[in-house]
């Protein structure tokens, strides 16, 4: 599996915050309501960048010796769920913040201001799941194997 690559996951991010706020604005200038972002999107997507975490540390112990029990399987798992985080966060931050962010060019008007930050709240959702994602990866990889784009332990 070819490591993440960071220019690939900005332009995502990118490419998905401009067409949320392309579709957002295009919405709002219809006369259509903007809906309420949950607080379940940050939520989860803190619980899921926790998880990335915890098991890129339990690879990264594995790697200095000190978690025998763990298997090559687990180890390549946890890599491919680094991936999942780290794209999904992609997309789910910025298609939030493109939400928000459009949104927030009604900012005088109280009821889309609250939905503005609500997206942005849930954009930073997004992003820690970007971060929590290379991270993990960076935990999987030894140096020789992230120098030549190679498969992890």
């Amino acid at each position: 599996m070819s490591p993440l690559s960071r220019p690939r996951l900005a332009l995502l991010g990118a490419l998905m915050a401009a067409v949320g706020w392309a579709i957002t604005r295009m919405l709002v200038s219809a006369g259509r309501s903007p809906l309420p972002v949950p607080w379940t999107v940050l939520v989860v997507s803190v619980g899921a960048a926790v998880l990335a975490l915890v098991l890129g540390w339990s690879v990264r112990q594995y790697r200095k010796g000190k978690n025998p029990g763990l298997t090559g399987l687990r180890a390549a798992r946890t890599v491919v769920y680094a991936h999942a985080c780290a794209y999904s966060g992609a997309i789910v931050g910025g298609a939030y913040a493109g939400y928000g962010l459009a949104l927030a060019l009604d900012w005088g008007h109280l009821p889309r201001r609250e939905v503005a930050i609500s997206a942005l709240v849930a954009a930073l959702g997004g992003l820690a799941l970007v971060v929590a994602g290379l991270i993990a990866e960076h935990w999987c990889r030894d140096d020789e194997q992230r120098d030549k784009g190679g498969a992890p332990a």
